[in-house]
């Protein structure tokens, strides 16, 4: 039977696939308990950033400890990786918009939903962690 080892990922590479994707989760309490929110995001220097509306991610940000959540699986391969980052969350005021553009490597984050997605949010980690499904080896089966 044909399995793959776990291989755990230095930061910097974790930072290196944040950078691959578009599309991640923002892990929160709402209160009910824990949530993840797909969010369109982009990565500026370590800090991960996305746009919204309003609403519960606003206040979200708020809370102590946030995470965000990015992975990426290739049937085809029975591979792919996770990467978590956890840390601070804040909302960034308009005057500083424009800095944080700068920052991002790549496009800036562009919401899929309809609406007016003016609140800038801000993750800053305090830890990133992530995983990729290694090379196949096989094993004998039971």
């Amino acid at each position: 039977m044909t399995q793959r080892k776990l291989e755990d990922l230095p930061p910097d590479e974790c930072y290196a696939l944040l950078r691959t994707a578009r599309v991640g989760r923002l892990v929160y309490d709402d209160g009910a308990g824990p949530v993840a929110e797909p969010v369109n995001y982009a990565v500026a220097g370590t800090d991960i950033v996305f746009r919204i509306e309003g609403g519960a991610k606003r206040e979200a940000v708020r809370q102590p400890n946030v995470a965000f959540e990015v992975d990426h699986v290739d049937d085809d391969m029975a591979g792919g990786w996770s990467v978590i980052a956890r840390g601070t969350g804040r909302e960034v005021p308009l005057e500083e918009v424009s800095d944080l553009l700068r920052r991002i490597e790549g496009a800036p984050p562009v919401p899929w939903a309809l609406g007016v997605h003016n609140v800038w949010l801000q993750l800053h980690p305090t830890t990133v962690s992530g995983r990729r499904l290694g090379a196949a080896s096989m094993s004998a089966s039971a």
